[in-house]
C-alpha cells in the first residue's frame, strides 16, 4: 500500500459521546493492523489539552500505543493492554479508567515476524537498520522494541494551566531523566510526511522499563541487545472532539521547534 493508498483509508469523525458510530463499531469487529487516535498533533500544538476519551474507552480500541493526559499531565504509556502515566519525575503511575486523554494514538499489536538486533544500535540508526531489514516501508508502522538499554533519555511535562500555552511552551517546561543500563520496552509509531498535521512526523516512542516503575517520551536512546516487532498500518480511524477542527497542513515549524527544545535540554 502507498502512502497515497493509506490516506485513503484514514477516516476523521466528530467525537460522538452517545455511543460508538455504525461505521466505528464495524471497525471495531476487525480491528487487525487498524491505527485509532483521538485529536491530531496540530491541535495538541496548539495548546488542546482538553479531551473526551476516557482511559478505559481507548483501551477498548488497541493494546499499544501512546500519547498524553488531560491538560498535558504526563506521558501516556500503553503496554500490553496496560495504560501507564509518566509523571513530571518520570516515574510511572497507573491513571484510572476515567482519566480522560486529549490526544493518543493505539493499535491493536499485530506485528509480523520478530527481528532481532544482533549488535548495538544507537537509536538514530533505527530507520535505516529496519528498511534494511525489510521491516518497514513507505507507510505508517506501529513499533515494539524489548531489549537490554545502555541509555535512554526520557521526558515528561508539566501539567497545565488555562489558559492553555502553545505545545512548544510546555515543551521548554520539560522534565528530562536519564536512564542508563536498563531493561525495558519503547512503543510508538512511525509516520510519514504526507500526514503532517494529523501526526508528529517521523519516529514518536514512549518506553517503560521492565518492572514499569520508570518512563516518558524517549528522545533518544542507545541499545544493546533485543528484538522489535512491526505491525505496518492498513487502515486510521481519528476521532475529533467538538472543539477540533479538521486536521490541515502547516506543523512543520512547530514540530521543528520542539524537536530543537528537545535536543538542547
Amino acid at each position: 500500500m502507498s502512502e497515497l493508498e493509506f490516506l485513503g483509508a484514514l477516516h476523521v469523525e466528530l467525537l460522538r459521546r452517545g455511543g460508538l458510530p455504525d461505521e466505528l463499531a464495524h471497525h471495531l469487529e476487525h480491528p487487525e493492523h487498524e491505527l485509532f487516535q483521538t485529536s491530531t498533533v496540530q491541535a495538541l500544538l496548539a495548546g488542546a489539552y482538553d479531551g473526551d476519551v476516557t482511559i478505559g474507552e481507548l483501551l477498548e480500541h488497541g493494546d499499544l500505543g501512546l500519547g498524553t493526559l488531560n491538560a498535558l499531565d504526563g506521558e501516556l504509556i500503553v503496554v500490553d493492554g496496560e495504560a501507564f502515566k509518566a509523571e513530571l519525575d518520570c516515574t510511572l503511575t497507573r491513571p484510572p479508567g476515567s482519566a480522560r486523554t486529549p490526544y493518543a494514538v493505539v493499535a491493536r499489536f499485530s506485528p509480523g515476524a520478530r527481528v532481532e538486533l544482533t549488535e548495538p544500535l544507537p537509536g538514530a540508526e533505527l530507520e535505516e537498520w529496519l528498511r534494511s531489514a525489510g521491516r518497514i516501508t513507505d507507510r505508517p508502522d506501529a513499533i515494539r522494541i524489548d531489549g537490554q538499554f545502555a541509555s535512554v533519555h526520557v521526558r515528561s511535562v508539566p501539567k497545565q494551566t488555562k489558559p492553555y500555552q502553545p505545545l512548544a511552551a510546555a515543551i521548554a517546561q520539560q522534565h528530562v531523566v536519564g536512564l542508563e543500563e536498563v531493561e525495558g520496552t519503547m512503543v510508538g509509531f512511525r509516520f510519514t510526511d504526507p500526514l503532517e498535521g494529523i501526526e508528529m512526523t517521523g519516529f514518536h516512542l514512549h518506553f517503560a522499563t521492565a518492572d514499569r516503575t520508570r518512563g516518558g517520551h524517549v528522545l533518544s536512546y542507545s541499545v544493546h541487545a533485543g528484538s522489535v516487532l512491526v505491525d505496518e498500518a492498513t487502515d486510521l480511524h481519528v476521532e475529533l472532539p467538538p472543539a477540533v477542527g479538521a486536521p490541515a497542513h502547516g506543523t512543520t515549524l512547530d514540530q521543528h521547534e520542539i524537536a530543537r527544545l528537545e535536543r538542547d535540554s
